[in-house]
């Protein structure tokens, strides 16, 4: 009876202690690392972005720090789930490293898959990351690119192709699109699929 008793203790902690350990991160490599003030304080306020190079399907965080006006940073927003992992089922997923930038106050954040390139802008209100803006370009493949721009704010999307190494762009009227709200940083996955 000890000895089952022992048995049965000694596989529950060994159960126990690889479950802790599968659920440790080693988001330890800094990919992109961006300075600005995003919350329009006067106050430079960091954006960086790290890869764990130990987990086979290298996913991405974003981490957003503001900085406070006794100069430490404060951990506004923090998410794995921003950008797709670099090698999902183990194979490359034809992503490039995103790129973050800040401009103007907002917070840009480009990524490009395959032939597709996206910018997203975000701006910072209310103790949310608002996003304002979505920039596509696509290439067919052949000829011609096309940029659709969605202007959340003015409640517009428009769409201007042009064919490569030609300064004539086609423009198709804006059209309207409709929001409840905006969509925020927290809930940003496939935000296009709220608009069209």
């Amino acid at each position: 009876m000890k000895n089952t008793l022992l048995l049965f203790l000694i596989f529950t902690s060994m159960n126990i202690y690889s479950q802790q350990q599968k659920t440790i991160e080693h988001f330890t490599v800094r990919v992109r690392e961006e300075v600005g003030d995003l919350n329009r304080d006067g106050l430079q306020d960091k954006v960086i972005l790290t890869m764990d190079t130990v987990d086979a399907q290298r996913p991405l965080k974003l981490q957003i720090f503001l900085l406070q006006s006794n100069r430490k940073l404060r951990l506004e927003f923090s998410s794995k789930d921003v950008f797709n992992p670099q090698y999902p089922n183990g194979k490359y997923g034809g992503d490039q490293i995103p790129s973050i930038s800040i401009e103007n106050g907002n917070l840009i954040l480009y990524s490009e898959i395959q032939d597709v390139k996206q910018y997203y802008t975000f701006r910072y209100q209310n103790g949310r990351f608002e996003l304002i803006q979505i920039t596509k370009i696509i290439w067919d493949g052949k000829d011609t690119t096309t940029e659709t721009k969605f202007d959340l704010i003015k409640g517009e999307k428009t769409e201007v192709s042009k064919l490569l190494g030609s300064e004539k762009a086609k423009k198709k009227k804006p059209t309207k699109i409709t929001l409840k709200a905006l969509p925020t940083l927290q809930n940003f996955r496939n935000p296009e699929n709220q608009l069209e």
